[in-house]
């Protein structure tokens, strides 16, 4: 089973390729006419934020991931693994996410601290809720509005990431760890009959092994 600490790593056990456009276009043999001349916008300026203010901005968008997550499913793809996680109306025999790790192991996913899209957002609320600090680090680089944490797990290692960010969501997920890297791609909702396939198999080989 993919374990929370594991869906930030999966080497220690958690993401999609943008298309390509064709351009196409005929001969004409018409004169074309000039182009207006097209001034550059200037390129919206983007502020820096310290550790504090990351941290807050990045509860958000852990918090806004995780809902959609759980409301409209989510993929989580890698060259290693899919992570399918579909809102408990959509589960399949009472379960409801489950992983292929390629090319052909199965499993059930049994909490959504398991997920990346919610991991965080588990480790921040909870303890926010408790009253403290979570033990989470993030910074943030203006310079690509990327989101960077660190977690420390004393002995079971340390949990290293880079996050893209869009629609205010976690949307690509790189490890920095050197050892084990990975890039995790995070798609909301759309879920496919191929993605349904993996829950269906995942649940269907564990009633099968009961």
């Amino acid at each position: 089973m993919i374990t929370s600490f594991a869906s930030k790593a999966i080497a220690v056990a958690a993401t999609f390729t943008i298309a390509a456009v064709a351009l196409s276009g005929c001969a004409s043999t018409a004169t074309p006419s000039a182009s207006p001349s097209v001034s550059a916008s200037p390129t919206p300026s983007v502020q820096p934020m310290t550790p504090a203010e990351a941290k807050a901005a990045y509860y958000k968008i852990v918090k806004l991931s995780c809902n959609t997550a759980q409301n409209e499913g989510v993929v989580e793809s890698s060259d290693k693994f899919t992570v399918v996680s579909v809102n408990k109306e959509d589960g399949y025999l009472d379960f409801s996410a489950a992983y292929l790790e390629k090319p052909a192991t199965y499993g059930l996913i049994w909490e959504l601290t398991s997920i990346t899209a919610c991991a965080d957002y588990y480790t921040m609320s909870m303890a926010e809720e408790a009253g403290q600090e979570a033990a989470i680090d993030v910074t943030f680089d203006e310079t690509d509005s990327t989101y960077t944490t660190f977690e420390d797990f004393g002995e079971a290692g340390s949990s290293n990431y880079r996050y893209q960010i869009k629609d205010g969501m976690l949307h690509i997920a790189e490890s920095l760890d050197l050892k084990n890297p990975l890039i995790t791609t995070i798609r909301y909702g759309n879920i496919t009959e191929a993605d349904r396939l993996i829950l269906k198999t995942a649940v269907d080989e564990y009633n099968a092994g009961r």
